[in-house]
């Protein structure tokens, strides 16, 4: 069978297009190659974590200190609304170290558009992006009305006032728990939010390990408006004063708002 120039130049045309279609095809990232490891989603995992945290009770002039243990199972799959499998989260507390477990709320998180995307409490939180990079950011917080009012004892409190973008920081960089003498080769720190002026305080970051996920996280929400006597302790006065304000740890003079560290103790994965 013979061809005529003609056919014969069709022919390589049409080989050089499928050759590109090909070649575009071995371009696109497959999930093993957009660092999805920092952030397994694992039907029947688990982790537990030693959660320490400081309320601060505005309204009653108050601060109490609260210490538990959370433990997270993904308990099931679903496809969402847009079509996308879901995992569902069940999220349960102890105070008594493990003995007796509560389920305190189910949340739910997935794979979608090269992000981790989670709804907790009617929120949706991007998480996570795809691959990582040093210094990526994006708007973590884009389906969540910054001037939403959390509510806490005592009241609420703007809880995502100034956030800006999140962003990725030391990429693949060991970290050690000291508290717990465990060492991590490899972990990812997401800055979420880290502004400060003389009255609020807004601090949230999450630190990541490969193969296993979330283990260290910590938010400093806090106000204050310096209702502090000529010693330096709170008072329920209605009058503030910043002076008093000046060498005081955030820790010392907040008012409303919340500490909380969250640290990994126990997983399966």
């Amino acid at each position: 069978m013979s061809f005529t120039k003609n056919q014969i130049t069709g022919l390589a045309l049409i080989g050089l297009i499928i050759f590109a279609g090909i070649s575009c095809e071995k371009l696109v990232e497959s999930p093993q190659d957009l660092s999805l490891s920092y952030y397994p989603l694992k039907l029947g995992g688990y982790k537990i974590y030693q959660v320490d945290s400081v309320v601060y009770d505005e309204y009653n002039c108050l601060v109490d200190t609260v210490n538990y243990q959370l433990k997270e199972i993904y308990t099931d799959t679903i496809y969402d609304g847009e079509g996308a499998l879901s995992y569902r989260i069940e999220r349960l507390k102890s105070v008594d170290t493990g003995a007796t477990w509560n389920l305190q709320s189910v949340w739910f998180e997935k794979y979608a558009d090269y992000q981790i995307q989670r709804v907790q409490d009617n929120q949706r939180f991007i998480l996570f992006t795809f691959p990582a990079k040093m210094n990526r950011k994006w708007d973590g917080l884009v389906y969540i009305r910054k001037d939403t009012l959390i509510s806490l004892r005592g009241g609420s409190i703007d809880m995502f006032k100034d956030w800006d973008d999140f962003e990725m920081m030391e990429i693949d960089e060991p970290y050690a728990d000291y508290t717990n003498l465990i060492t991590y080769d490899s972990t990812i720190l997401i800055i979420q939010a880290d502004k400060i002026n003389n009255i609020e305080r807004r601090y949230s970051i999450e630190r990541y390990a490969k193969n296993i996920g979330l283990i260290f996280k910590e938010q400093l929400i806090l106000d204050t408006q310096c209702r502090l006597d000529q010693f330096g302790n709170k008072t329920c006065s209605d009058v503030g004063d910043l002076s008093q304000c000046l060498f005081k740890t955030w820790e010392e003079k907040a008012e409303k708002g919340f500490i909380v560290k969250q640290v990994l103790i126990e997983h399966n994965y």
